[in-house]
């Protein structure tokens, strides 16, 4: 059984055609599980209507992504059966998937197991421009490098030269996440990382615990890129680069980079300095890169 868990929040199209894609899989042996986080524009009622398999959970809109999706778990690991294989798949609402999606994440998995699954993500406007396949990064100095800079941010590319990467890390956006690892290392951590990094650290910590990150290449995940949080790499003004730093919304929040540079790092402050340094500079060089003449 695969128990998909999503958080959603006022986005009701995009939750629907999410939902409409999974209900359309080869693969039948799962369950949904919406965690509604306060709506105001309908979706619970649309999915009552339209999705009435799906189960819905309702939040006061305080839970934001990590502790939605630990509600979204602890409701899966209730209706375990032991007998069978058992897993949570993390998903976000901004994302669709072919029909062969889950059937492709379980073969997987059954080849490199143990291991969680991780989905390769492109541009749903642009299929071709590889977004995400994997990380590579030390905990010394905060270097690495996201693995599509190796394939020219290309899927085809990718497609043709691997079937699967293995990643020093995996977000929650198509996420294959076998039950047993939430009994060995626990839930993601919603204290410290209330909205962003806490699916990073969370596979940290599968990793740590001896499971495979893998990137599978045909699991494809079609990702509206500008529905998602605040994007640090695209072009944003300085004020919003400046607030990126305390809003939760931000992938670049201090706090939360500080409690994954004390928690994961071997160098704990001077990781945290050095990760800050590595974002303004980029920050810096891609305002650079803007303002030169063609």
């Amino acid at each position: 059984m695969i128990s998909i868990v999503i958080p959603v929040h006022d986005r009701k199209e995009y939750t629907r055609q999410c939902l409409t894609c999974l209900f359309a899989q080869t693969y039948r042996n799962f369950q949904i599980v919406i965690v509604d986080d306060g709506s105001t524009d309908g979706t619970a009622e649309m999915i009552s209507q339209q999705f009435p398999s799906v189960v819905v959970l309702k939040g006061d809109g305080n839970l934001w992504w990590t502790e939605a999706t630990n509600w979204g778990i602890r409701y899966a690991q209730k209706g375990v059966d032991k007998r069978d294989e058992n897993f949570v798949l993390t998903l976000n609402d901004d994302t669709r998937v072919a029909p062969d999606y889950l059937q492709t994440m379980l073969d997987a998995y059954r080849k490199h197991k143990p291991c969680l699954i991780g989905s390769v993500s492109v541009d749903s406007d642009n299929p071709e421009k590889l977004e995400y396949a994997g990380a590579i990064f030390e905990l010394y100095t905060a270097g690495g490098h996201h693995l599509s800079e190796d394939y020219n941010s290309s899927y085809r590319e990718l497609a043709a030269r691997t079937s699967y990467l293995e990643s020093h890390s995996l977000p929650g956006r198509g996420t294959l996440i076998p039950m047993e690892v939430f009994d060995r290392i626990g839930l993601f951590d919603s204290k410290k990382y209330i909205h962003y990094m806490s699916d990073i650290e969370f596979s940290v910590r599968a990793r740590k615990a001896g499971y495979r990150l893998i990137v599978n290449v045909p699991s494809v995940v079609y990702e509206y890129v500008e529905a998602t949080g605040i994007q640090v790499e695209r072009k944003i003004s300085l004020k919003d680069f400046i607030n990126g730093f305390t809003s939760i919304k931000s992938p670049t929040n201090l706090k939360v980079r500080y409690h994954f540079a004390i928690d994961h790092s071997k160098t704990k402050v001077l990781y945290f300095c050095f990760d800050i340094a590595r974002i303004c500079t980029g920050f810096l060089l891609r305002k650079v890169r803007l303002l030169k003449p063609l």
